[in-house]
């Protein structure tokens, strides 16, 4: 098919209509696209928005537990009487308890003032925290029939406190000498003498 001038000059419009359609239709296209992509940015944009805020609220639950489990320990060694001035007179008591109930034949014993946990029984000493730990040691003579006798003293001195709750004992050492004859009371059937160094552990609020 053969197209004379008069064809094209009729043509012409509808070329014309055609490309204008063509590159409004590319521009559509083009528009398109553009919208999808900000559309995903947008989305990826929320999407990392939503996870820092998540991120940021389980951390502040988390910081809020740690926060709170911290104050139910405090609170704990507070009514526990861990914390605070040491509390000798009910230590005492424990003590003449313990020796009643046992009939422990003889037991001797004394306080040191009281000092700051030193780095040979915690390494770093007794900082902890905003506290600090703090120890009274009690240098111990008791005379035994055997050497089940001082772990029953000492299991029931721990077992005793946890119960008044105001102190952690700390074994430092022990010794354990047999008696001479001519040592041994008249009476008694102690046969052992042991020489032990308690560490009474209490905490305080730190400078």
């Amino acid at each position: 098919m053969t197209l004379d001038a008069k064809d094209l000059k009729r043509l012409q419009w509808a070329i014309a209509f055609l490309i204008i359609m063509s590159l409004v239709g590319g521009g559509a296209l083009w528009t398109t696209e553009q919208m999808r992509k900000q559309s995903l940015r947008e989305i990826q944009e929320a999407t990392t928005a939503r996870k820092d805020t998540q991120a940021k609220l389980a951390q502040a639950r988390a910081e809020q537990q740690e926060l709170t489990e911290k104050l139910n320990r405090f609170q704990m060694l507070k009514d526990r009487g861990l914390f605070g001035p040491e509390r000798r007179l009910d230590w005492i008591e424990a003590i003449a308890r313990i020796k009643a109930a046992r009939r422990i034949f003889k037991l001797d014993y004394e306080f040191a003032p009281q000092r700051r946990l030193d780095a040979s029984i915690l390494p770093g000493g007794g900082a902890a925290g905003g506290f600090e730990l703090m120890s009274s040691q009690m240098r111990m003579q008791i005379h035994l029939l055997h050497e089940g006798e001082l772990l029953d003293f000492i299991g029931d001195l721990r077992a005793d406190l946890r119960k008044t709750v105001d102190a952690l004992v700390h074994v430092r050492s022990c010794t354990i000498d047999r008696l001479a004859p001519s040592t041994a009371d008249r009476g008694s059937k102690a046969q052992l003498k042991a020489e032990c160094t308690l560490e009474w552990v209490t905490l305080k609020e730190g400078k």
